[in-house]
C-alpha cells in the first residue's frame, strides 16, 4: 500500500458555473445524485460524462462520484447492486440494459502486484485524493448538480480549452498500474481530435508491451469501445502506429480490408444502425485464417476440414490476447465457412443459403471482400445481390430483414 500523489495543502479548486443543456443530461443520473444529495452525502457527476457536456456532446455513460460507501448506496436504491472486488461499485440499475455506475471515493493507497499492476482499491477518502486516482486531466472534473458548477483540482478545464490530453502523474508509473490507460489515451485523442502529451506519447511507445499483463475478457471490452464507434479506422491507425496493436491483435495486419470493413461500421452507426463485434473480429483475423487454411489445405483434402481447422486455430491464437464469448467465435467460424459456399454460386443451393440465419453477415462479408482485397469476386457479390431480390418473398423468415445486426 502506499501513496500515489501528495496534493499541496490548502489548494483550492476552480469553479466554473456552467448551466448544461437539460437534453444532454441523463434524468436517470440528475435523480440518483439527488437520491444520494437527500440523503445527506456528497455526490457529483464526475469524469467523460462532464468532458463532454463542456464540449456540447452527448455523453453515452454518467458515471457518479461520492463521499456516501458501497453499502451506504446500496440500501438508498432498491434495484442496486454491489459489483466488484478491485474496485468496489454499485450499480443502480433502470432496465434490463441500463445502469448507472455509483463509485465512492478513492484515497491514494492502493494495494499493487509485483507488476505495478493495481488489484485492490478500496481505501476510501475526499474529493481531494480521489481527484489524483483518475487518469486524464480532462477526466478528473466533477459537476456539482445542486450549484451548477464545475468543479476542477488538477487542471483539467485548461486541457479542454487548448484540447490537449495529460495524464494525471508520471505517465510511465500510471501505465504499469493499468495498461489499459495507453489504448484509452488514443481513443480519447481520436474522439475529441485532441493532442496528446509528449510525456504520453514517449511511455506509450516505452511500455506497449505492458498490455500483455492485462486479462484477455478485459481486453475484449475496451475492443469494442476502441472500434464501435464513428471514428474506428483512425483508432486502428493510431495503434498501429504507437505499436499497441500486436498486443491486441497480433494475427492482424493493416490492408483495404480492415479500412473499408471499419469505415463501414462507422457508417452504420452514424446512421444508427445496429452493429455486432462478430463482424469486425471476423474482418480482422480474415488473412491469418486464409494463411492458415493455405497450409493446411496442402495436407488436407477436404476443404471444409481444412476451412474448419485453420478457424479453429486462429481463434485460440486471438482469444490468448482479447477473449471472445463462444456466441461471437461461432458467428465468426460460420461467416468464414460460408464465403466458400457464397463463392460457387450453386443454384440448387440458393434458397437454403437465402434462409441460412447466417447468411446476411456473410453476404456484406463477401461484398466488402470484393471491394478491397477480392475486386475478382464482384460478379460473385453481384450474383447474391440480385439472388437476394429475386427471392425477397424468402426475407419473412429471416432475422435480419431491415436494420440487420452486423
Amino acid at each position: 500500500m502506499f501513496n500515489i500523489f501528495r496534493r499541496k495543502k490548502n489548494s483550492k479548486p476552480v469553479r466554473k458555473r456552467v448551466n448544461f443543456n437539460k437534453k444532454l443530461l441523463d434524468r436517470d443520473a440528475v435523480k440518483v445524485v439527488q437520491t444520494i444529495s437527500k440523503a445527506g452525502f456528497e455526490v457529483y457527476l464526475v469524469g467523460g460524462c462532464v468532458r463532454d457536456l463542456l464540449l456540447g456532446l452527448k455523453p453515452k455513460d454518467f458515471d457518479i462520484a461520492t463521499n456516501a460507501k458501497p453499502e451506504q448506496v446500496n440500501k438508498l436504491f432498491k434495484r442496486s447492486r454491489l459489483i466488484g472486488r478491485r474496485f468496489r461499485l454499485v450499480h443502480v440499475m433502470f432496465s434490463a440494459r441500463k445502469y448507472l455506475e455509483v463509485a465512492t471515493f478513492r484515497s491514494g493507497q492502493v494495494k499493487t502486484a509485483k507488476s505495478g499492476v493495481i488489484v485492490r482499491d478500496n481505501c476510501y477518502g475526499k474529493i481531494e485524493e480521489d481527484v489524483v486516482r483518475r487518469d486524464f486531466r480532462i477526466n478528473a472534473l466533477y459537476y456539482d448538480i445542486n450549484t451548477e458548477e464545475v468543479i476542477d483540482y488538477i487542471g483539467g478545464l485548461t486541457d479542454i480549452e487548448s484540447h490537449q490530453i495529460h495524464i494525471i502523474g508520471d505517465p510511465m508509473v500510471r501505465f504499469e498500474e493499468d495498461p489499459v490507460r495507453m489504448i484509452r489515451a488514443l481513443r480519447f485523442q481520436t474522439k475529441l481530435d485532441f493532442e496528446l502529451s509528449d510525456e504520453i506519447k514517449t511511455a506509450i511507445h516505452q511500455q506497449a508491451s505492458l498490455l500483455s499483463n492485462i486479462s484477455p475478457a478485459r481486453l475484449y471490452e475496451e475492443c469494442i469501445k476502441l472500434f464501435h464507434n464513428e471514428y474506428g479506422f483512425k483508432v486502428f491507425e493510431r495503434l498501429e502506429k504507437y505499436d499497441l496493436l500486436k498486443h491486441l491483435f497480433k494475427q492482424t495486419r493493416k490492408n483495404d480490408f480492415i479500412k473499408i470493413a471499419l469505415n463501414n461500421t462507422s457508417n452504420r452507426i452514424k446512421r444508427n444502425k445496429p452493429v455486432t463485434p462478430a463482424f469486425l473480429f471476423a474482418v480482422f483475423l480474415w488473412q491469418a485464417q486464409n494463411e492458415r487454411y493455405q497450409i493446411i489445405k496442402k495436407k488436407e483434402k477436404s476443404v471444409y476440414l481444412a476451412m474448419s481447422q485453420a478457424s479453429e486455430e486462429v481463434i485460440i491464437n486471438q482469444i490468448k490476447q482479447v477473449s471472445l464469448p463462444r456466441w461471437l467465435t461461432a458467428r465468426i467460424k460460420d461467416t468464414w465457412m460460408m464465403q466458400n459456399r457464397l463463392e460457387k454460386m450453386q443454384p440448387k443451393k440458393i434458397e437454403d443459403l437465402l434462409s441460412n440465419k447466417g447468411f446476411r453477415m456473410a453476404y456484406d462479408f463477401l461484398v466488402l471482400r470484393s471491394q478491397s482485397i477480392n475486386p475478382e469476386l464482384k460478379s460473385v457479390a453481384e450474383f447474391w445481390t440480385k439472388a437476394q431480390s429475386e427471392h425477397s418473398s424468402l426475407d419473412s423468415h429471416t432475422p435480419h430483414k431491415k436494420n440487420r445486426k452486423r
